[in-house]
């Protein structure tokens, strides 16, 4: 009985580790990830606005590159950098910045063209791209 007890306490503490392990694990950055899919900031807010789980199917937690103008530029309440690319006539692009490289961004201005990559995590009010990191300025 003993035996089984102490096998039992050390795949505990095991797992526990291994659990602590991955959550504070560091965090990739995309930088040099290849997006699956590149469009233009207006082609993508139209493809969700006409059909969501097909275009969920299609770009939902996947790396994805976009073109467009930026129309806002903020900071949340934790210091992360959002830039929203304008969409159609009431969606746009809503892109978080990965800390590491959110001072690429802070440059620009409400009407510059820019490239994003990101990773899409489907619709809200917007389009939503988190980890964010420039792919090319075209200031």
């Amino acid at each position: 009985m003993k035996r089984i007890i102490l096998t039992a306490s050390i795949f505990l503490t095991a797992a526990v580790a291994f659990g602590y392990y991955l959550f504070n694990k560091p965090h990739g950055s995309i930088i040099d990830e290849t997006p699956i899919f590149s469009s233009k900031a207006v082609g993508l807010v139209d493809e969700y606005e006409a059909d969501e789980n097909s275009a969920n199917t299609k770009y939902l937690g996947k790396v994805i590159e976009v073109e467009g103008t930026v129309s806002d530029k903020s900071m949340d309440e934790k210091g992360v950098l959002n830039i929203t690319l304008k969409g159609g006539d009431l969606a746009g692009i809503g892109c978080q910045f990965d800390k590491n490289f959110q001072t690429d961004a802070m440059g620009f201005k409400n009407g510059d063209q820019v490239k994003i990559k990101g990773i899409c995590t489907g619709i809200l009010m917007d389009v939503v791209l988190v980890d964010c990191v420039i792919s090319d300025n075209s200031n």
